[in-house]
């Protein structure tokens, strides 16, 4: 397994950048928060790496379960809230490239990344919730489609986990 790391800050913006970290503390990719057509405000991010750019963000007009669109290389990919499990917990379902692709947290709140039902990384929040610790298998990282996939959920994750908060407080103080 190869180690990564996201350095997070509290507030990101257009103007500030989050820096991935490859297993000796270099910077090998930045994460900035950007505005994009079609996608909610404020929930879309961009991997820069080596010159390229990789968007992950939530598509506008949800109701309850959300639509991610990862966009790399000028192809878009369509992710998906998993309509009976995202009620309990993170998990969102796709195909990239033909393969079958799931991101579920598990009960230690990390989160796994499966293709074609195989477990290839694991993305482990700090418990401050400002940055992670991501673990992959050597073949992913060297994709950089699922490399940048992998470390922009982080901030999907983020986002989810903030907005069921607010839920399951509106409905603390509903009983």
């Amino acid at each position: 397994m190869v180690t990564f790391k996201i350095k997070d800050v509290l507030l990101l913006n257009e103007k500030k950048s989050v820096t991935v970290l490859n297993n000796e503390d270099h910077v090998i990719a930045e994460v900035k928060k950007l505005s994009f057509s079609g996608n909610e405000k404020g929930k879309t991010f961009v991997l820069e790496q080596n010159g390229e750019q990789t968007i992950l963000g939530i598509k506008k007009g949800r109701l309850i379960f959300a639509t991610y669109r990862f966009q790399i290389n000028g192809e878009e990919f369509i992710l998906k809230d998993n309509p009976v499990n995202s009620i309990f917990y993170f998990c969102i379902d796709g195909m990239i490239h033909g393969k079958k692709l799931r991101i579920e947290e598990k009960w230690k709140k990390e989160i796994g990344l499966k293709i074609d039902g195989n477990e290839v990384a694991l993305i482990k929040p700090e418990s401050l919730g400002f940055g992670a610790t991501i673990l992959m298998n050597e073949e992913t990282s060297r994709h950089s489609d699922l490399f940048s996939l992998t470390c922009l959920m982080y901030f999907m994750y983020k986002i989810y986990k903030d907005e069921t908060e607010i839920i399951e407080n509106m409905i603390g103080e509903w009983l």
